[in-house]
C-alpha cells in the first residue's frame, strides 16, 4: 500500500513540535509496511513565504495527485489543505480520500477562517473515512456536517512510553530546568496563541495569589504569536516573581516539565484531544483543564484531575487552589490515577489503530 500524507503542518529542525501528531501518523504507518510519500509544509513566520510556502504545498498536492499512483491520499488539517484536494476529485473521481481532523480545521478559533467552512463540508462528504482525534469531537462533526460516512477514533498517535514517564523524583526534573527544587510547582505548556488560554492561566494566577498567597510557583513553558502580549500581562499583574516563562522545549525535554510540575494547567478554549495533557499525565501530572472537547474523554474530575469552564478565571482559580489544599495521599493518588489512564492512551497501543484504519480492518465507525 502506498499514500500520499497531505498536511500544512509538519516539524523542522526551528519548530520541532509543531506538527508533531502528523510526523507521528507517518512514523506508524511506515512501521506497519506501508509506503508514504510525504506533501508537507513546515512552519513560516514570515508572511511572504508564508503564501509562497501555500502555492508551493498545493502545486505538489495537485501534481502528485494528477500523476502519482497512490491507494488514499490522507490529509491532515481539512480547512487548509481541502482546496487541492477537491480540484483533484474533479479531475480523479475514484481517488480515494481519508480525512484526520485535529480540532480548529473543523471549529475556527479564527474568525477569518470561516471562510474554509463550506471546503472543509465538501472535503469530509466526499472523503472515504474520517479521523477524528478523540470520541467528543466524532459527535461534533457527526451533527455539525450531517455526515453518514465512516469516522474513527486514532489519538493522534499517542503517547510515546520511552518519552514520557514518571521519574519518581520531582527533584533531578527541577535541576535539569534550572529551577528551585525547594518549589512546589504547577504548570502549563502551550502555544502562546490565540485560544490556548494563556491569559486565563496568568490572570487566575494573579487572582489567587493576590487573595491568598500560596507556596507554589508556576511555570509557562511554550512560545507564539502573542508572545509579547504574554509578556506585557506578566508585568501588568506583577507576576515576575510567581511565575517562570520558558521558550518551547522538543519533546524529550518536556519530560522533564510534566515531571517537575505537581499538577498541569490546560486552559484551552477549545482541544480536539489535548495531547499534551496525556503526556503530562503519564509523567504523573494530574490535569486541571478546561471543559472542552476531547479534555472530556480522559479528565475524570476528582480522579485524574479537575474541570473548570472555559475562560471562568474564578472557577480556575477554585479550582487551582483546591488542589493545592489537598492533603499529600490525595494528591499521589491522583497522581497513580493520572499514569493509569496515560496507558490508555500508550503509543504501543493505539498505533495499532490506525492501519487498521487503512486496511479495512477495524469497524470502529460511526
Amino acid at each position: 500500500m502506498k499514500i500520499l500524507l497531505i498536511s500544512n503542518m509538519y516539524p523542522s529542525e526551528q519548530f520541532p513540535s509543531y506538527g508533531v501528531f502528523v510526523q507521528n501518523t507517518k512514523k506508524i504507518l511506515v512501521q506497519n509496511n506501508i509506503k508514504v510519500d510525504l506533501t508537507v509544509m513546515y512552519k513560516q513566520n514570515n508572511k511572504v513565504k508564508k503564501l509562497t510556502s501555500y502555492a508551493l504545498h498545493y502545486g505538489k498536492v495537485l501534481w502528485k495527485g494528477l500523476f502519482g499512483t497512490y491507494d488514499y491520499l490522507y490529509v491532515h488539517y481539512a480547512s487548509h489543505n481541502a482546496l487541492p484536494v477537491l480540484i483533484l476529485k474533479k479531475f480523479r473521481r475514484n481517488i480515494k480520500v481519508i480525512t484526520n481532523i485535529h480540532g480548529s480545521d473543523v471549529v475556527p478559533k479564527d474568525p477569518d477562517d470561516t471562510q474554509f467552512e463550506s471546503n472543509v463540508e465538501r472535503l469530509l462528504q466526499q472523503s472515504n473515512k474520517i479521523i477524528s482525534p478523540s470520541l467528543a469531537y466524532k459527535e461534533l462533526i457527526k451533527n455539525k456536517y450531517n455526515l453518514s460516512n465512516s469516522i474513527y477514533v486514532f489519538p493522534s498517535g499517542g503517547v510515546d512510553p520511552e518519552v514520557f514517564y514518571s521519574y519518581n523524583n520531582k527533584e533531578e526534573a527541577k535541576k535539569r530546568l534550572n529551577l528551585n527544587t525547594d518549589q512546589k510547582i504547577i504548570g502549563c505548556v502551550s502555544r502562546i496563541d490565540s485560544g490556548k488560554g494563556w491569559e486565563y492561566f496568568l490572570q487566575a494566577i494573579a487572582l489567587l495569589e493576590n487573595e491568598t498567597p500560596t507556596p507554589y510557583h508556576y511555570l509557562y513553558v511554550g512560545s507564539g504569536v502573542e508572545e509579547e502580549k504574554f509578556k506585557a500581562m506578566m508585568a501588568e499583574l506583577n507576576l515576575h516573581s510567581k511565575v517562570t516563562h520558558l521558550s518551547a522545549l522538543p519533546q524529550p525535554e518536556l519530560v522533564h516539565v510534566y515531571n517537575a510540575i505537581d499538577a498541569f494547567i490546560f486552559p484551552s478554549k477549545a482541544e480536539s484531544l489535548g495531547l499534551v495533557g496525556l503526556e503530562a499525565m503519564a509523567c504523573g501530572a494530574p490535569v486541571i483543564g478546561s471543559k472542552v472537547g476531547g479534555l472530556q474523554d480522559y479528565i475524570r474530575p476528582g480522579k485524574n484531575g479537575l474541570f473548570f469552564e472555559k475562560g471562568d478565571i474564578d472557577e480556575l482559580a477554585f479550582q487551582i487552589r483546591s488542589f493545592i489544599n489537598l492533603s499529600d495521599e490525595e494528591k499521589t493518588r491522583m497522581s497513580l490515577a493520572s499514569i493509569e489512564t496515560a496507558r490508555d492512551y500508550d503509543l504501543n497501543k493505539v498505533s495499532t489503530i490506525l492501519p487498521e484504519i487503512f486496511f479495512n480492518r477495524t469497524t470502529q465507525n460511526a
